[in-house]
């Protein structure tokens, strides 16, 4: 009887040792690479403004992400159109892309959109949260406090984009009021650089998402993580080459 108990106890272990060493290194990484994914954050994760305005029949509040972005801004634009559709997008973010300053600006902008929902020529609003979206955001090249000015039309027409950066204590609703009256923000510098979201060449070239994706990992990954990684890897390569050491 104890024979059999032994043997039965040593079977994982016989069968662990006939595994080639090739298999025992992809169990390894695998295993490794499951531990590093556990420390990964969702970059594709929803912003819900926390706004009366918005519960209010206020001008609707987009929420810009990873997947639909794009969708959500083209949608309002009409095949035939001449004249461009306007969007203000809200870059804003939490506790580690605005260091949770960011507050006093949100609840401005939610009150403009109650303030505009009677106005038909006011802007699409929209958010873009950098804390929840930090892939779009590093694609974007776009970081909070900041607001993102966009002039559309049908393809294959250009995006028109002018930013300003927005100051997180004292911005109110009447920083938005007064820039839509005064049409001043159409005095600000046109953006045509590699970044831009729908012109620029990583957006042309279907580089834009994969850059964001690079810059995020980079940014959240500790290094000590890195070097797990690069040294597991390492060895398992070498196996592979020469599996009997």
């Amino acid at each position: 009887m104890r024979f059999s108990t032994i043997s039965l106890l040593a079977l994982p272990v016989l069968a662990a040792a006939q595994e080639s060493p090739l298999e025992q290194a992809k169990a390894q990484a695998q295993y490794y690479f499951d531990k590093i994914s556990s420390y990964i954050p969702n970059p594709n994760k929803a912003h819900t403004p926390e706004a009366a305005a918005a519960k209010a029949g206020g001008r609707t509040l987009n929420i810009l992400t990873l997947g639909d972005w794009e969708k959500t801004i083209r949608s309002s634009v009409k095949p035939a159109a001449t004249t461009p559709e306007e969007w203000w997008v809200l870059v804003t973010g939490g506790n580690t892309t605005c260091f949770g300053q960011c507050g006093t600006m949100e609840k401005a902008f939610n009150e403009t959109a109650l303030l505009w929902s009677v106005n038909p020529a006011a802007p699409h609003l929209a958010y873009l949260n950098c804390d929840n979206q930090p892939v779009l955001c590093n694609s974007w090249s776009a970081g909070p406090p900041a607001l993102w000015i966009l002039d559309v039309l049908p393809k294959p027409a250009p995006v028109t984009i002018r930013t300003r950066r927005l100051n997180t204590t004292t911005t109110e609703v009447k920083t938005f009021t007064d820039l839509l009256s005064s049409q001043s923000y159409k005095e600000l510098e046109i953006y045509e650089g590699v970044f831009h979201p729908f012109d620029g060449f990583f957006a042309k070239n279907h580089l834009a998402v994969p850059l964001g994706y690079f810059f995020w990992v980079f940014a959240v990954i500790p290094s000590w993580l890195f070097m797990i990684g690069i040294s597991f890897a390492s060895r398992s390569i070498m196996l592979a080459i020469n599996p009997k050491e």
